[in-house]
């Protein structure tokens, strides 16, 4: 008011269902969504459309995205031929979680050692699928324990940015003079994963 500023217009339900589909879904409303809001006025009207908005499998794969992004989710080795593998029903389960707001401690310990868990359930299995979602080589000619190795690092990585939200690459070389991490730290996390029975080439 100092400013001599004022609120925008009060915007418009066509426009405000507009609005929160695409911060939701990252797409414009259904036409039932849309019409089912625009013909209810009552008091909650928002609500309940944020609700079924939610509710829709699209809400899921939205929220979905950027996590399948950083954890490197593909359908196919990655490598020279790069052969089709089946990570799909992982990618499921992620989407699936963000639409049941599982809780962050499940969602991390599900995803990095779901096989580990008391009496494990095929879904806690399938949320182990975060592991394998690295590049894998078929190649005849590598050095097997080279590709091991670069596995083990991949996962490593993928858990410091992901659950960490650092980057530790580096320290894999070497100590930095002002890192909070050092090359101890690395090779530590690593060890967690450095004992999965899997050789270096794929099959």
């Amino acid at each position: 008011e100092e400013k001599g500023f004022t609120p925008s217009n009060k915007a418009s339900k066509e426009r405000l269902i507009r609005r929160a589909s695409f911060d939701l879904t990252g797409l414009p409303p259904t036409e039932p969504i849309r019409a089912s809001f625009i013909s209810d006025e009552a008091p909650d009207a928002f609500e309940k459309a944020i609700d079924r908005l939610m509710d829709s499998q699209a809400y899921g794969e939205y929220m979905a995205t950027s996590w399948l992004d950083l954890a490197r989710y593909s359908d196919t080795h990655g490598y020279q031929d790069d052969l089709e593998r089946i990570m799909w029903p992982w990618r499921d389960w992620v989407i699936q979680s963000f639409k049941q707001n599982m809780p962050y401690d499940q969602f991390v310990a599900k995803q990095l050692a779901g096989d580990l868990l008391p009496n494990a359930t095929l879904m806690d299995k399938v949320a182990t699928g975060f592991n394998r979602n690295h590049g894998i080589t078929i190649e005849g000619g590598i050095i097997s324990e080279e590709y091991r190795i670069q596995y083990v690092n991949d996962r490593v990585n993928t858990v410091g940015t992901l659950f960490l939200g650092l980057t530790m690459d580096c320290t894999r070389c070497h100590n930095h003079k002002y890192d909070q991490l050092t090359q101890k730290d690395y090779y530590s996390l690593s060890a967690f994963f450095d004992k999965i029975p899997e050789a270096g080439r794929g099959q």
